[in-house]
């Protein structure tokens, strides 16, 4: 039990430093860089991971999904979004598997803004594919539709 509280604790506390991240640019030029990338973090023991977009190589905004219930009231079987970057675009992470129609949105609020938890109970273990978009009106650029695990 106390290795599971741990692995939850780091969890939040990686989270949090991905969150905090805003001044973060990557190695690339502004030349060199596409104008939207996307990273994924490793996933953990439990099945969480993030998702972290780049705008020309600024730190743009992020997903988190969340495995198993965290402290402070953090759900499990949950994601979030956040948008960092005053840009007129919005951050949008949708669950494409399993088929849930989860989606946790920035839309309609200027940054730096965080989405509320999304949630719902998984079988645990199920995989779970997220994709992360930068959105404006109609118009998206996303990510892979990464994975990790209820």
């Amino acid at each position: 039990m106390r290795t599971r509280q741990k692995s939850r604790v780091f969890t939040l506390l990686a989270a949090s430093a991905l969150l905090a991240g805003g001044s973060l640019t990557v190695g690339a030029t502004n030349a060199a860089a596409a104008d939207w990338t996307f990273s994924k973090s490793a996933v953990s023991d439990n099945g969480s991971f993030s998702i972290t977009s780049y705008y020309n190589g600024t730190y743009a905004g992020a997903m988190v999904w969340n495995a198993d219930p965290g402290c402070c009231g953090i759900p499990g079987d949950a994601f979030q979004v956040v948008d960092v970057l005053s840009d007129g675009r919005g951050m949008e992470a949708k669950m494409i598997s399993p088929v849930t129609g989860h989606v946790a949105t920035t839309r309609g609020h200027a940054a730096t803004y965080t989405s509320p938890w999304n949630t719902g109970d998984l079988t645990e273990g199920t995989a779970v594919y997220i994709q992360l978009c930068a959105v404006v009106g109609t118009y998206a650029d996303c990510s892979l539709a990464y994975s990790g695990r209820a």
